[in-house]
């Protein structure tokens, strides 16, 4: 039985995608939940999987192809058919962009320490996702010499992120520049997104920063002990993984800055869970997931979550679960660096909280009743927010209580007994 496997919605109103990866050839057993073809959507990169077990029989997309929900991607025979000649000579074309030497190259050519390129990848064209190659391309990397641990040899990710290249055998020409070029980058995947949801929230949100100083001191002599005892779980605690509990009472005393303003209804929404997205800076875009609960967590869960979804984020391995019900927002910009920032609010939640970087600095403090000068570590704050629900003076006096816990970070404790 020929069954089309189409391209089906992965959840938060994704409508199209990009065919990053085709994980199986025609002629090929598949398996039910066996992954046959990733797609990159404007969020995240998922699987399309087998919903029964059968044979390959046509491959209808191809890498780097544009597809909507809806779209057929392959076709399984379900009845376990093998594909005949005719409809093997007719899969799809091999990607001209591909690299495919006009003469063989032989590996006796590679010196001692590049015996890893195999003769299967020197003769035959290289197997990479799009996403890879990009990023191959940006970093200068000659993808033949790189070892692929995927099917068939692929490259993945990973296999890129480890490489170690050798001088004068593993980058590629440097890129020369001509007067008058000008290179076109499409416009899609995560990109287009950003693009996108950025227009939207300056268009709809009544957008307004708050710049504040904060004394990081006290924050920073209480992440050391965190960072040891995180250490022995096998946890990095960050500055950001101790803002969201100090966020949590702060949240509770102003319900609104936990809020969405639904335009449709004219309603604005308060919800009781605390979930805070962190901004993560990838290869493809800035993308936000979300970390649940955050009142229900202890500090070395909710660091544990944020290295997690980090990593997928960067890796392309996030879930539609992993970016929605954010109810607020932190980006951190501290390890850039920067004085201020005027971020952009994740359209609809109504604020967004900026980290910039910490630094030691001489600053007049109160000593025995007397000004003095002292070195501190301070922070600069950069608080936006949507002037349709929050009021300015609201704003400010959120700000002024978290900061107070900022510096005083004990007071999450004593306030509990």
């Amino acid at each position: 039985m020929r069954t089309e496997i189409k391209f089906a919605d992965f959840g938060e109103g994704l409508h199209e995608g990009e065919v990053a990866e085709i994980l199986v050839s025609v002629g090929d057993k598949v398996k039910i939940d066996q992954p046959l073809i990733s797609i990159q959507t404007d969020k995240m990169t998922d699987d399309v999987t087998s919903t029964m077990k059968g044979i390959v029989k046509e491959i209808v997309v191809e890498e780097g192809q544009e597809v909507h929900v809806g779209d057929v991607l392959l076709i399984l025979d379900a009845e376990g058919s093998a594909p005949t000649e005719e409809e093997r000579s007719t899969t799809k074309e091999e990607d001209p962009s591909l690299f495919k030497p006009s003469k063989p190259l032989k590996t006796k050519s590679f010196r001692k320490h590049d015996t890893h390129v195999s003769e299967k990848v020197v003769n035959e064209r290289i197997l990479a996702a799009p996403a890879v190659r990009r990023r191959a391309r940006e970093r200068n990397i000659d993808l033949r010499y790189v070892r692929g641990s995927g099917k068939n040899g692929r490259i993945t990710r990973e296999d890129l992120e480890n490489y170690t290249p050798v001088a004068g055998r593993t980058s590629s020409p440097s890129k020369v520049y001509s007067p008058g070029q000008v290179d076109i980058i499409p416009l899609k995947g995560v990109r287009k997104a950003v693009a996108v949801n950025m227009r939207k929230s300056k268009d709809m949100a009544a957008h307004y920063t708050y710049f504040e100083e904060v004394d990081m001191t006290a924050m920073d002599d209480l992440r050391k002990i965190l960072k040891e005892k995180g250490a022995e779980r096998g946890v990095k605690v960050t500055y950001v993984a101790m803002m969201m509990k100090l966020l949590v009472p702060v949240l509770r005393k102003y319900p609104l800055m936990n809020s969405k303003l639904v335009d449709e209804k004219k309603e604005i929404h308060v919800y009781h869970d605390l979930n805070i997205g962190i901004s993560v800076d990838t290869e493809e875009g800035l993308i936000v997931p979300v970390v649940k609960n955050v009142d229900q967590k202890d500090i070395f869960e909710i660091a544990g979550e944020i290295v997690d979804l980090a990593d997928r984020a960067r890796s392309g391995k996030l879930k539609p679960a992993d970016l929605s019900g954010g109810t607020f927002t932190i980006t951190s910009i501290g390890n850039i660096g920067g004085l201020m920032a005027t971020p952009i609010i994740k359209y609809p939640e109504v604020a967004i909280l900026g980290l910039m970087k910490a630094k030691l600095k001489p600053v007049v403090i109160e000593k025995d009743g007397k000004p003095e000068v002292g070195i501190r570590k301070m922070m600069n704050l950069s608080f936006s927010l949507d002037h349709r629900v929050i009021d300015g003076a609201v704003g400010a006096r959120f700000i002024r209580d978290l900061i107070r816990y900022m510096e005083n970070p004990g007071l999450l404790y004593f306030e509990n007994l």
